[in-house]
């Protein structure tokens, strides 16, 4: 848990800085192209723990895709829609086996807005998107159902704070509001394999070769 503390206070300094410099790349509810902020950042998103984590699902080589940090502050009614991060990534790049590793900063409940997925969806391909209403202060808005509705075989992933849930780009997943007074943030970094010519621009860096 002190490796977590040291992120939080990291990411802590970061949203000051960027207050008091006015940086973009900053949203309310989130951090993004993270691991081009600072060193530890960065250090986290090339993390040799990870990479020989993923270094079966990803290849051949391993590269960054990107990285961004996603927040639910407290008593936040803000969901995240059902959605499959390919939906956004194939605008930028073509990559034959593309993940992420979505690392929890607090504890994940339901009750503070826990990621939901659904085992398995991955082999389906990609569903027709469109564009979600926002009216309730939603984001990952290329979705193909609202937040609110439930899907068959979903289920909420509630783990620990410094725990790995790793996913494919295709899963489908949401998040729902966090109902209590404490803050809930997840450290995400999208991978994909080494030989796909871009990324999501100057994210994109190659960590082990083809």
């Amino acid at each position: 848990m002190e490796e977590i503390g040291r992120i939080n206070v990291g990411i802590d300094r970061l949203r000051r800085e960027a207050d008091e410099k006015g940086a973009k790349g900053f949203a309310r509810n989130a951090i993004y192209q993270l691991g081009l902020r600072s060193p530890l950042t960065r250090q986290i998103c090339e993390d040799e723990r990870i990479l020989t984590l993923i270094e079966d699902l990803v290849a051949p080589g391993i590269a960054i895709y990107s990285a961004k940090l996603v927040e639910k502050l407290p008593y936040d009614d803000a969901v995240c829609h059902w959605h499959q991060d390919e939906a956004y990534y194939r605008a930028n790049s073509e990559s034959a086996c593309r993940m992420s590793i979505w690392l929890p900063l607090q504890d994940c409940t339901i009750d503070n807005g826990c990621v939901w997925m659904v085992p398995g969806s991955h082999r389906l391909g990609l569903r027709e998107f469109r564009q979600i209403d926002t009216a309730r202060h939603g984001h990952c808005t290329k979705g193909f159902a609202p937040a609110e509705e439930q899907v068959d075989g979903e289920k909420p992933i509630e783990v620990k704070a410094g725990s790995i849930v790793l996913f494919h780009a295709l899963t489908w997943h949401r998040s729902l509001g966090n109902r209590t007074g404490g803050h809930r943030r997840a450290f995400i970094v999208s991978y994909q394999d080494a030989l796909a010519e871009r990324g999501n621009g100057d994210q994109h860096k190659v960590l082990r070769r083809a």
